[in-house]
């Protein structure tokens, strides 16, 4: 075994699904594991070798965590970064740094931080209040539709909304936000790259996200995208500029917009994302022992694979809350081609992620007919 994986303790920020499948590469290196999370019930608890409950928000609780280990990351973007900064300056060594963390966890700062660095994007201007962007539609200076997304805690379609009318702003809370130019898009695609700390960069497959229009959360996930090569090339290449000029080591998920032949960046998770799940059975390499390997300055995996690969997403259904019951799991295993992971959440609520299925087949309209099959066969209700 490699020495950088010796005696070296992983301290993991966030306790959800992704550091779930993070913790499943560590103890297959037998990396040792500690991991943080405000759920006494995390899906990690019973994964890692030491299991803290506590306030991932909270300066104290994180920085006498991040004490206890040599290498730490997280799982989630909101997380207290100015005791991740502070770890750095006693010698802890922290993945994604936090200067990376703090321009991404803020939307106001990503967007300046494209349109300074020259990453295409939508328009948008930034509002301190609700009173603020409220005097703005007032002077006309909004033009309908558009898009309001809060600047932080946002996560899976919570916190943005497309606002039509201005009939749409009645609801909105009273929060720093931005307002996004409402661009109608032809596909929604993204690039996971990732950066050891040596430099080294390796891209995923470009994949094209499908997404329900109710819910505003991905159904499907499709790699390789159906795009052309040189467009590819480009969404590539940008993956690589940002993981670069925001200084990420770690993997990095860059969302894309594309509009005939424009792409435009949306937004960037530093972390393993929903996006990647795929490449647990699709790559040599999944994204998760990627982050792995990147954080502790390994040398990068293979990343590429052949055929098709289709994630749909498991979510709990409409009008159920409470303790989580599963219907028709069984379907996943009469397909030769699926794969199923649950992630262990004790309790279920309307959009929830509570699993996802990946399905691997030569051909892209057997597995995107599975995919179909699947998501409309399994139910996620409570008892």
């Amino acid at each position: 075994m490699s020495s950088k994986l010796q005696n070296k303790k992983l301290g993991i920020i966030g306790g959800g699904q992704l550091g779930k499948m993070l913790l499943a590469e560590c103890n297959k290196m037998d990396i040792y594991t500690s991991v943080i999370d405000s759920n006494k019930d995390s899906p990690c608890k019973k994964q890692c070798d030491n299991f803290i409950l506590g306030d991932i928000n909270d300066y104290k609780t994180v920085l006498d965590f991040g004490k206890e280990n040599d290498i730490i990351t997280f799982e989630i973007e909101h997380i207290n970064v100015d005791a991740l900064e502070e770890l750095e300056k006693i010698g802890k060594e922290v993945y994604p740094k936090s200067k990376t963390l703090r321009v991404v966890q803020d939307k106001n700062l990503q967007k300046t931080f494209f349109q300074n660095n020259n990453i295409p994007t939508a328009p948008f201007k930034f509002f301190h209040s609700l009173n603020d962007f409220l005097e703005s539609v007032d002077n006309n200076e909004i033009e309908f539709p558009c898009v309001w997304k809060k600047t932080k805690f946002g996560y899976d379609g919570f916190g943005v909304k497309v606002l039509n009318t201005t009939s749409d702003i009645k609801n909105l809370p009273d929060t720093e936000m931005i307002i996004e130019d409402y661009i109608p898009f032809d596909k929604e695609i993204s690039v996971i790259v990732s950066r050891n700390v040596s430099g080294d960069i390796e891209c995923f497959n470009t994949v094209e996200m499908e997404f329900n229009k109710v819910s505003n959360q991905v159904e499907f996930v499709i790699s390789p995208a159906n795009i052309r090569e040189d467009i590819d090339i480009e969404v590539q290449e940008l993956a690589v500029k940002l993981s670069e000029g925001l200084d990420c080591v770690g993997v990095l998920a860059v969302e894309m917009f594309l509009r005939g032949n424009q792409v435009l960046v949306n937004e960037l998770a530093p972390r393993p994302h929903n996006s990647g799940h795929y490449s647990i059975e699709a790559c040599v390499t999944s994204q998760f022992e990627q982050h792995i390997r990147s954080i502790f300055n390994l040398q990068l995996g293979d990343t590429k694979h052949s055929g098709t690969a289709i994630m749909l997403n498991i979510v709990g259904d409409s009008g159920y809350e409470g303790k989580v019951s599963y219907e028709n799991l069984d379907k996943v295993f009469k397909s030769k081609n699926a794969s199923l992971h649950i992630y262990g959440k004790e309790s279920t609520r309307p959009n929830r992620k509570m699993g996802h299925v990946t399905i691997i087949c030569d051909k892209f309209e057997e597995a995107y007919d599975t995919a179909k099959f699947l998501k409309g066969t399994i139910k996620v209700k409570s008892e």
